[in-house]
């Protein structure tokens, strides 16, 4: 009699210690499963996405050195094709040599101030995209207004300038852009081309060549990493272990 009952009460607490484990196995395993279905989601290859760049830019003007100050906005499509618009500012000062006509000719140092904005459209194609490796050519079409005087610093305070001229330009450029990608979140970017300005003024001309580096920073897969890993995963990880200390 005693052994029947020893065995009754065994199968007894197998059988719960087992149902016990299911319930939690099976817990387990959907946290699981929902967490793959999280990455798969969060992971996704999407179409088209947004794109933002804030785009400085070193260049010359007349062999003066300047800084071209931009930001630019669109979407990224299929993960090769980049379009979207952007703004641009140029605010510059030089020294020049200026000959003032009268009874005799005479040259003057005067003080050279250059403003330039314009609008692009712009479109760049991802040639090669590799993990660490990336190489784009951009193009870009913009109009713009520019302003220009040039001031004798010997001058009566108040006085006018000796030449201030206003008009608008028409800009065409291209190039090729290079980002080397040593981690998945940051590195390094570069790019060269040459701007070709239309203007209808020809003693102006913002013609030339310009060249770009800085930090690359992939703010989307900083998002998804983020999301994922510190977020997604650790809750899973946090659930699972009160499961397993009964805690669920």
């Amino acid at each position: 009699m005693r052994q029947v009952i020893f065995l009754f009460f065994s199968l007894f607490f197998i059988t719960v210690c087992c149902g016990q484990n299911s319930v939690k196995q099976h817990k387990v395993d959907s946290l699981i499963l929902k967490l793959k279905k999280d990455s798969a989601h969060i992971f996704r290859f999407r179409k088209v996405r947004p794109f933002f760049s804030l785009d400085n830019r070193n260049s010359f003007i007349k062999s003066a050195p300047v800084n071209v100050q931009g930001l630019q906005v669109g979407i990224v499509w299929k993960e090769r094709h980049t379009l979207g618009f952007g703004v641009y500012f140029i605010k510059a000062s030089s020294k020049q040599n200026l000959v003032k006509k009268g009874d005799a000719n005479t040259t003057v140092d005067v003080n050279r101030t250059l403003s330039l904005n314009y609008l692009t459209a712009f479109y760049q194609y991802s040639i090669l995209d590799y993990r660490y490796f990336e190489l784009e050519l951009p193009l870009e079409f913009g109009l713009g207004g520019y302003e220009i005087k040039l001031i004798d610093p010997k001058a009566p305070l108040g006085a006018p300038p000796l030449i201030d001229k206003k008009g608008g330009t028409l800009i065409i450029g291209g190039g090729v852009g290079i980002t080397i990608k040593p981690f998945r979140w940051i590195g390094l970017t570069g790019s060269a081309g040459y701007r070709n300005a239309l203007d209808k003024d020809k003693n102006v001309n913002f013609s030339g060549f310009y060249y770009q580096y800085g930090a690359w920073v992939d703010l989307g897969r900083t998002y998804r990493d983020i999301k994922y890993y510190w977020v997604k995963r650790k809750k899973c990880r946090h659930h699972i272990a009160d499961i397993l200390n009964n805690k669920n």
